[in-house]
Formats: structure tokens, C-alpha cells, sequence
């Protein structure tokens, strides 16, 4: 069965040749050249591009090949908004200047030492450097840890240090309008659960209330409202809107009988928050607190209690560009303005902008507002990412983005993209934003090993996702 399935593929293929040949021979009698690669690739991407930039304000498309030279340029040094995609620049930037291996550290520390009776007298300091992985298990675990260090009693109470991040926590040019959405949360310099609190919503009987909760539990949240119980067949319908109150969310809408819905929506006033969060955490483990948690700068004379290191960054940035995460991207930035100035937005964008020219990417039209790609105010040209991803993939190592990106059409944010020929072979970030789509990366091509690409299309009213996956099967092909 196999041979002669073989021998027909073979008999196909060889026909399609033929074909080919003589087709190419007529058009040398009739006088035509030959068309070369480079002709055949622009002819296809153009095809392959041309139902979405017929409806497009904009475009910019390039590709490279692995030492950077171009086989396909369309605008491509065209600056537009670029979503999502801006990630790249971070990404990249943080993995030179602070290097694969480098960790965040959370730190608890008081200034006097425990007495026999367990009472610790002063406070409590909890200092963190910018840690967008902390999560509540994190706090939980050093709550436990102090437990079984014998600690019954704070004298004084929770003091957060958050200055390793400047203020302020929101990005003056995010929309405004997505201000409750859990994409958009804060940053600070002790993160905790990508500043965000999860309610959980579950209906009872149709007709009763649904119950609510939310974690991590702390005095911080509060929240008024409720949801009704409809009927098992009925879809969800339930929303936590924010209050003018900072923490006070309304809620409201309906729940299937039985089901869970679970909103995550960001908390402000991060350092308050996390301090309210752990000294619940201690009051649950039997620790007793002696005065409300506030916020305030770690002493010098401290001693270290407990610390906690995050991930080596090649997995938070690997994280990071699979799924997306505006909060990571945001953190990451603000840590690079530490390195020579003030964990700020100001000083971060300033290192990125110093790493691109230290690498001699080219920057047309550069404008770069944020670390995430949230602000429609954002401006980078297509250039600029191939040129980063040829520049990482020469320097290798701890610094090569392509095994950190999502696989195409199996992985995080690419896994609903339906490539073909290019399956299993592109690793990229996408971006999107409304009116905006792009996708950079590399793909495995046949015969010309692996290339980068970047295509950005703003202003088309129907996504443009599919002439960018067809145009990614047709590298795969070439």
C-alpha cells in the first residue's frame, strides 16, 4: 500500500513538473524572463496580503532573511500602531540588560530580633523590587514560614516598601474605558496577583442569590450588589464594575443554577492592598497584628526574615510573550529604568530606546509610550521588529527570543491561528487592538532555512489575522 501510494505521489509530483517546465519554456520562446524567487515571493505575499490591505488606513510588512537581508518589503519602515507586538522590544531589551538568570526578590525584615514569647517588637517590613510573578500562595507560604519560627505577635504591624517602581500605578495614555478590565491593572513594586482580586460568583437554586466571595480575603476590598440564580440552560450575565471608590466594585447580573464564574478585575493602591492582604494572611495563621498595615521605606538596620526570589527572567519573559501579559511587559519596563536612572515609565522607555540604538536597529518613527503595547499612542515600523529578531537570533544563547515565543496554531495567543504549511514551524507575537493586527516571529521555511518577518495592518474593519496567516504559510513554502 505504501509504494504504490509513494509511486502516485511521485507520478503527481513528477507531472506537476513537466507542467512547469513547459510552461516556463513557452514563456522563454515568447520572449519573457524567467521569473526569479524573489519575484515569486513578492507575487505571493501580495496575493496573499491583498484582500486585507484593500480595506486598511496602513500597512507595514518586511521579511529577512537570517543574516538580515531583505526578500520582501512593503512599507516596511512605516511607523503604526503596533499592539501587542511592542512586546519584542522589552522582551529583548531585559534579556540583554539584566540578563536570562536574573531574579526578582521579595523580602520580609524587622528591625529587632524575636522574643521567647514570640513577640516581635516594632514592625514588620514587607519590600519588594518589582516582582510581576508574586502571587498570594507566595505571601501565604512566608505567613506559614514565620508561624513555625515561632512568631505569635507583631508589636507594631505591616509596613510595605513598593519604591523599587515609581509612580503612578496606570499609564496616562491606556484607555480609560478599560480601566476595570483585568489586562489593565497596575504596576507597583510589590505586584501581587498581577494586581488584580478574583471574585467568584455561584449560583445557588434558580431564583435564589448567587454566592460571592472574592481572594485573596482582606479588609482593602468591599463590594455591593448581587447576583440572582437563573436557570441551569441560561448563559451567564454577571459584572463587577468599579465604584468611584478605589476597591468598592459593584456587582450584578445573573448566574446559571450551579455554575462558578470567576472575574478577575485590578485593585488599586497596591502597596495598602498588600499589606491589607497579609496581615490578613497572619491574623488567619494566628499571628497577631498590633497595628494596621500602611506603607512606608525599609529601614537600613533591618534583619532579613524571609526572602523570595522569582524565576529566572528567561521564564517570566518566555510567560510574558505566550500569553500576552500587559502586566509582566509593564513591570519588566520599569525594572530597566532602574539600571541607570528611576524605576519609572519615563527611564524604562529611555533604556529601550538605548538598547535599540546600541544594537543598530533601526528605529523610523519610533514612538513608544508603554511596555505592553496597550496605548493606541504607541508607533514602531515593521523594520524595527525584524531587525530585533535577527539581532537575537545571532547573538543566541541566554538572549534568543525563538524558543520564548508561542508556537503557531498550538501555544498561548497563537493557538487558535489555523496556519497550514506553516504549523508547528513559526514561532511569533501577535498583537491586537481595535483596527489593529499584527503578527513578528520566525518561520521554518523549505528551502531557505529560518526567516523573521513583521506584518502590522491598522485600520481594517475586519480582522486581517487570515491574510497574515496565509502569508506566513507562504514563507513556510518557499
Amino acid at each position: 500500500m505504501t509504494n504504490i501510494a509513494n509511486s502516485k505521489r511521485r507520478s503527481k509530483l513528477s507531472r506537476a513538473r513537466r507542467l512547469a517546465a513547459l510552461a516556463l519554456t513557452a514563456a522563454m520562446l515568447a520572449g519573457a524572463s524567467p521569473p526569479s524567487r524573489a519575484d515569486a515571493l513578492h507575487a505571493t505575499l501580495e496575493r496573499a496580503f491583498a484582500p486585507a490591505l484593500a480595506r486598511a488606513d496602513d500597512w507595514s510588512l518586511v521579511v529577512l532573511d537570517a543574516d538580515g537581508r531583505t526578500l520582501f518589503a512593503d512599507r516596511a519602515d512605516r511607523a503604526l500602531t503596533p499592539a501587542s507586538t511592542l512586546k519584542l522590544v522589552v522582551a529583548s531589551a531585559a534579556l540583554a540588560r539584566l540578563g536570562p538568570d536574573y531574579r526578582f526578590r521579595t523580602i520580609l525584615a524587622a528591625r529587632d530580633p524575636l522574643a521567647s514569647d514570640g513577640t516581635l517588637q516594632g514592625d514588620l517590613w514587607l519590600a519588594g523590587s518589582g516582582d510581576p510573578s508574586l502571587v498570594r500562595e507566595d505571601l501565604s507560604g512566608a505567613a506559614k514560614l514565620l508561624y513555625a519560627s515561632g512568631l505569635r505577635r507583631i508589636a507594631g504591624g505591616v509596613v510595605v516598601d513598593a519604591n523599587a517602581v515609581a509612580p503612578p500605578e496606570l499609564n496616562p495614555f491606556w484607555n480609560p474605558a478599560d480601566a476595570n478590565e483585568g489586562f489593565q491593572s497596575p504596576t507597583s513594586g510589590i505586584s501581587l496577583d498581577q494586581d488584580t482580586v478574583e471574585f467568584h460568583i455561584i449560583g445557588g437554586a434558580p431564583g435564589s442569590l448567587a454566592r460571592i466571595s472574592f481572594v485573596p480575603q482582606s479588609s482593602a476590598v468591599a463590594y455591593a450588589g448581587a447576583v440572582v440564580t437563573g436557570d441551569a440552560d441560561e448563559a451567564p450575565d454577571v459584572s463587577v464594575d468599579a465604584t468611584g471608590v478605589p476597591n468598592v466594585f459593584r456587582i450584578s447580573g445573573s448566574v446559571p443554577a450551579g455554575d462558578e464564574e470567576k472575574i478577575w478585575v485590578p485593585v488599586h493602591g497596591i502597596a495598602h492592598y498588600a499589606g491589607s492582604v497579609f496581615e490578613r494572611m497572619l491574623l488567619d495563621r494566628g499571628i497577631a497584628v498590633g497595628a494596621p498595615a500602611r506603607t512606608g521605606v525599609t529601614p537600613l538596620d533591618t534583619r532579613l526574615l524571609w526572602s523570595h526570589a522569582s524565576a529566572p527572567l528567561r521564564r517570566l519573559v518566555a510567560f510574558m510573550l505566550v500569553h500576552s501579559d500587559n502586566h509582566f511587559a509593564e513591570q519588566l519596563m520599569r525594572r530597566l529604568g532602574a539600571i541607570d536612572g528611576r524605576a519609572s515609565d519615563a527611564d524604562g522607555l529611555a533604556a529601550e530606546r538605548a538598547f535599540l540604538r546600541e544594537r543598530g536597529i533601526p528605529t523610523p518613527g519610533l514612538h513608544i509610550v508603554d511596555g505592553s503595547g496597550l496605548a493606541h499612542a504607541d508607533r514602531a515600523a515593521a523594520i524595527t521588529f525584524a531587525r530585533i529578531l535577527v539581532d537575537a537570533r545571532r547573538r543566541g544563547g541566554g538572549q534568543s527570543l525563538l524558543p520564548l515565543l508561542p508556537l503557531g496554531g498550538k501555544q498561548g495567543t497563537l493557538k487558535d491561528y489555523r496556519f497550514t504549511t506553516a504549523l508547528g514551524r513559526v514561532r511569533a507575537k501577535s498583537g491586537h487592538l481595535d483596527g489593529v493586527d499584527s503578527l513578528a516571529g520566525y518561520v521554518a521555511t523549505r528551502h531557505r532555512g529560518r526567516v523573521a518577518f513583521a506584518f502590522i495592518i491598522d485600520g481594517v474593519s475586519r480582522r486581517a489575522d487570515d491574510a497574515i496567516v496565509q502569508a506566513v504559510d507562504a514563507l513556510a513554502a518557499m
